[in-house]
């Protein structure tokens, strides 16, 4: 079960703001936003080409899935009741 979803993004990238209002309507996981311009270092450590990232985390901690672009909320769900 995932535990956490990490989002990468950017002030300037409009389907992230779009991802962003999706990640609104999303209860029960933590959810930790990261601005690639303001953290490069995290950036290039988790070998973010893209923006918007979502990275799903479980219960231990370990990355399992990446979701690239805006996707739509069923997609994130799903990912999150696998």
């Amino acid at each position: 079960m995932i535990k956490r979803i990490e989002k990468f993004g950017a002030s300037w990238c409009m389907p992230c703001k779009v991802l962003d209002n999706t990640l609104k309507q999303i209860s029960g996981v933590e959810i930790v936003k990261h601005d690639i311009d303001k953290e490069p270092e995290l950036t290039e450590e988790k070998k973010i080409r893209n923006v918007p990232v979502l990275i799903f985390y479980n219960e231990n901690n370990e990355e399992v899935d990446r979701l690239v672009g805006a996707v739509p909320l069923g997609t994130i769900l799903q990912k999150i009741n696998k």
